[in-house]
């Protein structure tokens, strides 16, 4: 798994970060990131003639909390940041300031050895870039959004005049954003329009994966009632660790569309899996919602249907776009 897992940091760099000698490559990680993966990271830039440096910080309470000043300081001033912090980064103001300063920002969260070895991470990036356009542009023309699943989830959405998004695994231009081995289409819904029943079958990215199901009940946008088993307390723990009402909305609503990509526990591979769809409770400011909170958390269920006004686009592994 070694050799494999710095064939896929070798392809990191030449495929999603276009990463070249010269240029002041950044790695962060923190306390709970097993450190064979900066490591072997490391490696592979040495490999390629790419000179890189890694911190490492004290593992964030919240996921979206902000990185230490040292640490922020040392984003501002590089030209490709990969982070497989145990937390995102992605919805943090220090990654926001990076990317207006220039750098190619790589989420990794929760990386482990077997994600960086995974086919996931040499899917063919500049084909399904394609695919995540058409996703995010029929999210933009839809007005309602109907997800079900076998668990028993059935939410409706409203997301109209709302923008879609994509990651696409790649950052080709200075101040782009992207997760590895991530690829997604991504929209979010208005703040207090999601109602009905969510069941997470698939994994958190909290928690990572999910023995006992949580049940989730939506009302004019907001969770308010988590049940189940260890998974959901925690879950409800953290939200409430938050000590923000904001970070029990609804913060986005995304479908994955990586066709190597698997669940195993690992949120940045996870809700890359085709045939899988998310909700993300918290901060969407980033996203193009109007909800601001202190946390991101993605919450992961299989075999999704989901109907844009009526039709439908994805049934499982099946997509019509």
């Amino acid at each position: 798994m070694v050799t494999r897992a710095f064939k896929g940091a070798v392809n990191l760099f030449r495929v999603c970060a276009r990463a070249r000698p010269g240029e002041s490559v950044l790695i962060v990680t923190d306390s709970e990131t097993d450190p064979a993966i900066g490591d072997t990271i490391i490696a592979a830039a040495d490999s390629l003639g790419i000179e890189a440096s890694m911190v490492t910080m004290k593992a964030r309470s919240l996921p979206g909390s902000e990185p230490p000043d040292p640490i922020v300081s040392a984003m501002l001033s590089s030209d490709v940041i990969i982070s497989v912090a145990s937390t995102t980064l992605y919805h943090s103001n220090a990654r926001i300031a990076a990317c207006k300063a220039g750098a190619r920002f790589l989420s990794m969260t929760g990386c482990t050895m077997p994600v960086l070895a995974s086919s996931a991470m040499f899917a063919d990036f500049e084909k399904q870039e394609a695919l995540v356009r058409k996703a995010a542009h029929r999210f933009t023309r839809a007005r309602r959004i109907r997800v079900r699943n076998r668990a028993g989830t059935d939410l409706d959405l409203r997301v109209v005049g709302r923008r879609g998004g994509g990651v696409t695994g790649m950052c080709k231009h200075p101040g782009d954003a992207t997760g590895v081995p991530d690829i997604e289409a991504y929209i979010a819904p208005i703040e207090d329009s999601t109602n009905g029943t969510l069941i997470v079958d698939g994994s958190t990215s909290v928690t990572g994966l999910v023995g006992k199901p949580v049940k989730i009940e939506f009302a004019h946008g907001r969770a308010t009632k988590i049940t189940g088993g260890h998974e959901a307390r925690l879950l409800l723990k953290i939200l409430r660790g938050a000590r923000n009402r904001a970070a029990f909305k609804v913060a986005e609503f995304g479908i994955g569309l990586n066709p190597l990509a698997h669940i195993r526990g690992a949120i940045i591979e996870d809700e890359a899996a085709l045939g899988t769809a998310h909700i993300a409770l918290g901060d969407n400011s980033k996203l193009g919602g109007k909800n601001k909170a202190p946390l991101h958390i993605d919450l992961l269920f299989k075999q999704a249907c989901v109907e844009l006004d009526g039709k439908t686009i994805l049934k499982e592994k099946r997509l019509w776009l």
